[in-house]
């Protein structure tokens, strides 16, 4: 038998450490220079970081070295929503496409995509890409943006409360949440998985409130793992959305996830088994097929 490198508690430690985000500094540069723009031109202000903020798993602390998608959220004061209110046709596009114009002054290489709601991105030629979402506050704290879909509408939602609801279970499970949202994540796209991000993080926080090993450390996590995929394998197919913690947003299922959950868990029980029984190639091998090249061999 090969011998052992590695314990499981100590794999899947490295396995977190392999996943941390290894761009901050770029992403963290670009970012301010966007709110630099955004404060300048909308509030007569300078600050490279006051009404802009991280959404998306970035900014839910959720994502993985690799991701290709980073959100943005700006807020605008409301003497802009009347100017847009007064435009003629759809001032939701006005909105996208002023906002473009003002990207490109700093990044010329924003575009706007106008397919579906319409977005605005800058595509950075080491595939990173920023989604600039322009929103404006209503009366109930909540955060509105443009669709330009139908003749232009607004959608409401509130991602820094689900970012706070993140936070506060991260911290009381001592940050088995972010792991396991991490760690689900190099799952998901090792295999293809049609889980949105959002929807993946509230299922690992519901499992983890129910989740009797709670407040286990390491040496736990392999069956942590292993009690999420079954708990991830017994949604019903049936079940089309959730509801996002924090804001209550609804959550909609965008395909079938059961069958492959299952499948993992069948694997992993066969992996434990062949690290129980000291053949750490095939363990490894198994391991790196369930998670990716990010887990540690």
């Amino acid at each position: 038998m090969a011998k052992r490198i590695l314990s499981v508690p100590e794999k899947f430690k490295k396995f977190v450490e392999n996943l941390q985000i290894d761009n901050e500094v770029i992403i963290n540069r670009r970012f301010k220079k966007i709110a630099q723009k955004i404060n300048l031109d909308y509030w007569n202000i300078r600050s490279d970081s006051r009404n802009t903020y991280f959404i998306g798993s970035y900014g839910r602390g959720t994502a993985i070295k690799g991701t290709g998608t980073i959100n943005i959220l700006v807020v605008l004061p409301p003497e802009h929503l009347e100017r847009i209110y007064n435009c003629e046709g759809n001032g939701q596009l006005y909105l996208l496409r002023e906002l473009q114009d003002k990207m490109m002054e700093i990044f010329p290489e924003t575009i706007m995509k106008e397919e579906e709601k319409g977005e605005v991105i800058i595509p950075f030629q080491d595939g990173m890409i920023f989604e600039i979402i322009p929103a404006f506050t209503n009366s109930r704290g909540n955060y509105f943006y443009p669709n330009i879909a139908e003749g232009g509408s607004w959608n409401e939602f509130n991602p820094l409360k689900e970012i706070e609801a993140v936070n506060s279970m991260n911290y009381e499970y001592a940050g088995k949440i972010k792991h396991l949202a991490r760690m689900m994540r190099a799952w998901k796209h090792a295999n293809n998985v049609p889980l949105p991000g959002m929807l993946l993080d509230t299922l690992v926080m519901n499992f983890m409130e129910e989740w009797e090993g709670k407040e286990r450390s390491y040496l736990f996590y392999g069956s942590m793992i292993l009690a999420f995929f079954e708990y991830l394998a017994g949604k019903r197919d049936d079940q089309e959305h959730w509801y996002a913690k924090g804001s209550n947003r609804e959550l909609i299922r965008t395909g079938l996830f059961g069958d492959a959950a299952n499948t993992a868990y069948k694997e992993i029980v066969e992996v434990l088994n062949c690290e129980e029984e000291g053949d750490y190639v095939r363990a490894d091998a198994g391991w790196t097929q369930i998670f990716g090249r990010y887990f540690p061999s």
